[in-house]
């Protein structure tokens, strides 16, 4: 038994915009379920708006935990240069650093959100840099979908999660054992 349709696209949206919110997980995999799941036109859109709605989503959280974190830390000269940053500095940078291919988009949300750049301006930054690297992604991930038959598609993104936990339970036990 399947989803209805609304609700695969749901959830799979809910999906988009957790690892956009986040944004250290690599959304490839999600982006080639997205394609393989709505095609290519409907996939576009399922990626690109959760990447944008996650990037402001991840926004206002990282803004709202460090608001709870001990403030003695903003003391420190990499945060004090950081929060100095003039919102149009900041507005250029979040635009250029999400233009660059492998900058972990949840760094720079987080360091956005630790700036005086509004959330509006915040959202607009992010979805002029985010537009051309969800494409280039797309691109990426339809030829992928073309190429690998779907049982190899399923057989690498096991892989990848089972090295991925493999390396956290790893680096886990070897802080833990210090």
């Amino acid at each position: 038994m399947s989803l209805p349709l609304a609700a695969e696209f749901f959830l799979l949206l809910l999906l988009n915009m957790a690892i956009g919110a986040f944004g250290f997980i690599p959304s490839f995999f999600v982006t080639t379920l997205n394609i393989n799941s709505f095609g290519l036109l409907a996939g576009t859109f399922l990626s690109l708006s959760g990447e944008i709605f996650g990037a402001i989503l991840g926004f206002h959280l990282y803004r709202l935990g460090f608001s709870k974190l001990n403030p003695a830390w903003r003391s420190h000269r990499f945060f004090q240069t950081l929060q100095s940053q003039p919102t149009g500095r900041v507005f250029w940078s979040v635009i250029g650093f999400r233009l660059i291919p492998f900058v972990p988009s949840g760094l720079v949300t987080a360091g956005a959100s630790l700036t005086a750049i509004s959330a509006w301006r915040f959202a607009l930054a992010s979805t002029i840099g985010k537009v051309p690297a969800v494409f280039l992604e797309i691109a990426a991930a339809y030829g992928y979908t073309q190429n690998v038959s779907a049982n190899y598609q399923f057989g690498i993104l096991a892989a990848v999660l089972v090295l991925s936990l493999a390396i956290w339970l790893l680096k886990k036990w070897k802080t833990g054992s210090r």
